[in-house]
């Protein structure tokens, strides 16, 4: 049976939380699916672990050295046999029948379905793409599945390291594609990711910024609030130890 999602997942040197994820996948009812692990030439046990996956049904696992984690999430792109595509990451979790909640979606109204994700101190985010997408990304990376038409056209920017996510969902909201927030709680996501790294993150979120918005006035507005934005957040974790 031809899958209805993709679920993608990049790894590397991910042994301690792999198996916890990949389970996250098997426990999946109702809804065909496949698993691409994409492993990056990882050097602990991780490809210990997917060798044990062998003639598993609905999962092929790849090992490779790659150029990062976008490069990863492009190879399964390019291999994906779904209709809709969707990255999980290997220190993550699906909650359980999350693929059959957002599949109740599946149509071709829309081009990209999305719910919340949970961090491990119990921060729920909400996604959602609206005006302030302009400011930061606005949409977890985990939270969304994408129509696979989206990658007609598009891959991951491998010159970015943590937001090449973040110009696709401005992509989409620049079109104005339509969307569906179901609300669900998706998955549960580590919070200790290089995203977290503020720094970094604001300089790759105006390098994306900067290829819609022509307004340099617009760029360099957007660019001062974000700065203080992450400025607050980390006297909140300086002051209370908050990692979101």
């Amino acid at each position: 049976m031809k899958p209805v999602v993709s679920i993608i997942m990049p790894a590397y040197n991910a042994a301690t939380t792999l198996s916890a994820a990949i389970d996250s996948v098997q426990r999946q009812t109702g809804l065909a699916w496949e698993l691409l692990v994409i492993d990056g030439g990882s050097t602990d046990n991780t490809t210990a672990i997917i060798d044990q996956l062998a003639g598993e049904p609905n999962i092929r696992c790849f090992s490779e050295p790659d150029l990062g984690i976008y490069d990863a999430m492009n190879k399964g792109i390019n291999r994906a046999k779904g209709d809709w595509l969707y990255f999980l990451g290997a220190d993550d979790q699906l909650m359980p029948q999350a693929l059959t909640t957002a599949a109740k979606n599946f149509t071709s109204a829309y081009k990209v379905v999305f719910g919340d994700v949970q961090f491990e101190n119990g921060y729920r985010m909400q996604s959602y793409l609206g005006p302030r997408t302009w400011l930061q990304n606005t949409l977890h990376h985990q939270a969304a599945f994408y129509h696979r038409s989206i990658f007609d056209d598009f891959r991951y920017d491998l010159s970015l390291q943590l937001l090449a996510d973040y110009e696709l969902n401005l992509l989409v909201y620049q079109h104005q594609w339509p969307v569906y927030y179901t609300g669900q709680l998706v998955a549960m996501c580590h919070s200790g990711g290089a995203s977290s790294n503020w720094t970094k993150s604001l300089k790759e979120t105006n390098i994306v910024r900067k290829r819609f918005l022509k307004q340099g006035w617009k760029q360099a507005l957007l660019s001062t609030a974000l700065f203080l934005y992450y400025g607050q957040k980390r006297l909140r974790r300086k002051l209370y130890g908050h990692k979101i």
